[in-house]
């Protein structure tokens, strides 16, 4: 992770507004967090960290979007969730409470900026400050909740089907994004993912071009969802 950075007033404005749980602090505790908090500024594809990398403390993200994800034993890769402004990272959590390196990277999927928590401030604030502390174990619930569930779509739902959702699922009729990102995104090999769109396509769900799906026929798309 690069040097920490010079925050602006917004962003310290920003903070406050997506993490309220650090309000409220006593005149001891905001002294401390204003005195070790480090703002970090990463542009878009850099790792924020990478498996094995000793965690170093809690991050806030104040703007930008993280994507975590974990190698598979035969070279895939799979997304295990995203990380938007006011969200919090389980990984970073388990490693930190765990004391343990990260199982995991991590990598911007755009410009991101956040701030890190120093380790023993984060022990501290879980320890003696109660809304610090229902806020990184219910976000902890809420993200493992997510996780379930994503091993459940895997385990009892055709790529297909999921696919056919997840086109339905994005704002515009097309997504831009290639086969092997997408495979990583819900949980497939590249080669099975191409095999599905390509059924998709003959079924007239979807036109296929290089770097970018549409969606031709929402309502036959719906059918196979």
């Amino acid at each position: 992770m690069p040097p920490p950075s010079e925050p602006h007033l917004l962003e310290h404005a920003a903070l406050r507004t997506l993490f309220p749980v650090l309000l409220g602090l006593d005149r001891t505790l905001q002294a401390r967090l204003t005195r070790t908090l480090q703002w970090v500024q990463m542009p878009r594809e850099a790792v924020l960290f990478a498996a094995g990398d000793a965690c170093q403390g809690f991050p806030l993200l104040v703007s930008g979007e993280v994507q975590v994800m974990r190698s598979t034993p035969d070279g895939h890769e799979i997304e295990l969730y995203r990380i938007h402004p006011g969200g919090s990272c389980i990984v970073s959590t388990s490693c930190l409470l765990g004391e343990a390196a990260y199982p995991a990277r991590g990598q911007a999927l755009s410009d991101v900026v956040l701030a890190i928590l120093p380790h023993d401030l984060f022990d501290t604030l879980i320890a003696s400050h109660a809304p610090f502390r229902r806020y990184v174990f219910g976000r902890f619930a809420e993200r493992l909740a997510q996780m379930m569930q994503r091993v459940e779509e895997v385990a009892f739902r055709s790529l297909t089907r999921r696919i056919a959702a997840l086109m339905l699922s994005v704002p515009e009729d097309h997504l831009e994004i290639t086969h092997e990102k997408l495979a990583a995104q819900i949980g497939a090999s590249r080669e099975a993912v191409s095999r599905a769109l390509k059924k998709l396509e003959d079924a007239g769900c979807l036109k296929l071009a290089r770097g970018r799906i549409d969606v031709t026929d929402p309502v036959r798309l719906q059918a196979e969802a």
